[in-house]
């Protein structure tokens, strides 16, 4: 028999925490079922699984001089993982940090469950991150950014569709359903982007860089075997779209789902340094 559990988010957030810890209780056993979160309108704003529940989750979080906020929100993740799933690892992809990062890594590395692995050589945007995955254990391999400017509340929602036949799922900000928080003119420079993108390369995904994602581990490796390293560090951020465009030209199932998502005044991004990854894109273009 399946249960499904529907909650209803206008009950205060300490007693929905109360009672999804009860739940999962139940759930952890034999038994199968859901457990929904709806809105005063009924939409469902979180929903989890008992077979995500039972399934191990590779989380890796890349960190550049991340000291500030390091520990605080591994801990917040790492709480919210043990809470819905039975097993999971946490990997800290330590992009060569010339802050305390690495020692905060390392003390939280202690925990069960977590890793920390550091690369000399960075920052590389997303290519050390990508030769990480390779430490995977479990067979859906997730990524998101340690400034939680996504709400990862949402992770079981994306793990969902991988359960249901999905290849790839984005945390999206660009679909119905999505709710963003940030300065205009960095909206505008971000849907130009992915509207090229689109464009240029005929993709059909509405948000090719925001920084959460979920993949089989062997779609996502074999992505990451074909793109390759660039040890000039050339590609910077067009590595998230580059494996989508590719997965698109495999045939991938990908799907977006509407996330949660505010700007942090913390960021990589620099337009400038951006601009000079325009001649990779014309040789991708080329080669694809």
């Amino acid at each position: 028999m399946r249960v499904s559990v529907v909650i209803p988010a206008y009950n205060e957030e300490e007693n929905i925490k109360r009672l999804l810890k009860d739940i999962f209780l139940i759930f952890k056993g034999n038994h199968r079922g859901e457990i929904i979160v709806v809105d005063d309108g009924g939409y469902i704003v979180q929903r989890i699984t008992s077979e995500v529940m039972k399934q191990l989750l590779s989380i890796f979080l890349p960190v550049f001089n991340e000291e500030e906020i390091l520990e605080k929100n591994v801990m917040k993740i790492y709480e919210f993982l043990t809470n819905f799933v039975d097993y999971f690892e946490i990997y800290i992809i330590d992009d060569g940090s010339t802050d305390l990062t690495p020692q905060i890594g390392k003390k939280l590395a202690q925990k069960s469950g977590v890793r920390y692995l550091r690369f000399e050589r960075g920052p590389s945007r997303r290519e050390n991150l990508a030769q990480a995955f390779k430490k995977a254990s479990g067979d859906i391999i997730v990524y998101m950014d340690i400034d939680l400017s996504s709400d990862f509340r949402a992770l079981p929602k994306l793990i969902d569709e991988i359960q249901n036949g999905m290849d790839i799922v984005i945390g999206s900000r660009y679909v119905k359903g999505a709710k963003t928080k940030r300065v205009f003119w960095r909206l505008i420079m971000s849907l130009a982007y992915n509207n090229f993108i689109r464009f240029f390369f005929n993709s059909k995904i509405k948000d090719h860089q925001c920084g959460f994602k979920v993949f089989k581990k062997s779609v996502l490796l074999g992505l990451v075997d074909e793109t390759g390293y660039d040890r000039l560090f050339k590609r910077g951020w067009f590595w998230d779209a580059e494996i989508l465009i590719r997965g698109q030209k495999k045939g991938y199932k990908i799907s977006e789902v509407p996330i949660t998502w505010e700007h942090r005044d913390k960021g990589s991004f620099n337009f400038r340094r951006e601009l000079k990854i325009i001649p990779y894109i014309l040789e991708l273009k080329m080669k694809l």
